[in-house]
């Protein structure tokens, strides 16, 4: 069994995008536009460009790109870092929070779907698992860079 969980839980996660993808499709929301706007949301507006990029996983040029369109798209604002001139931090706008907010309505919707037929105690194990998951990598990682 333990030998199917890497391959599970990456299908589940493709699978789950893929359903997101559909309903972020109905917003006008490609897949590389939502995850840059979720994953804003999620860590904070003021964050860097390149914190950003690294949280969704992507190279800094591929991220500049999505947030040049966003930005052009009226949702978002670059500034320039307080801190470091070298740096421009994320803000919505607020035609970008209202999209948030839109977003989070039709993800529930998917989200609701997805998790059909699993009780809510079993979703929470389902949760503390996959966070136990999380944290082991992110401390076997963190050991190697050592």
């Amino acid at each position: 069994m333990e030998s199917n969980l890497g391959w599970l839980m990456n299908r589940a996660g493709l699978s789950w995008r893929h359903v997101v993808d559909k309903y972020m499709a109905k917003l006008g929301l490609t897949q590389t536009r939502w995850v840059a706007l979720l994953v804003l949301d999620r860590i904070g507006e003021g964050c860097t460009q390149s914190a950003l990029a690294a949280n969704v996983g992507v190279e800094q040029p591929s991220m500049v790109r999505t947030l040049s369109q966003l930005e052009e798209a009226g949702l978002i604002e670059r500034r320039a870092s307080e801190s470091d001139a070298r740096c421009r931090t994320l803000w919505f706008s607020p035609e970008g929070r209202k999209l948030i907010k839109e977003m989070e309505a039709v993800a529930k919707e998917g989200r609701e779907l997805l998790l059909q037929g699993i009780s809510p105690e079993r979703r929470q194990v389902l949760h503390d698992v996959l966070e136990q998951v999380i944290s082991n990598a992110q401390a076997l990682l963190s050991e190697e860079s050592k």
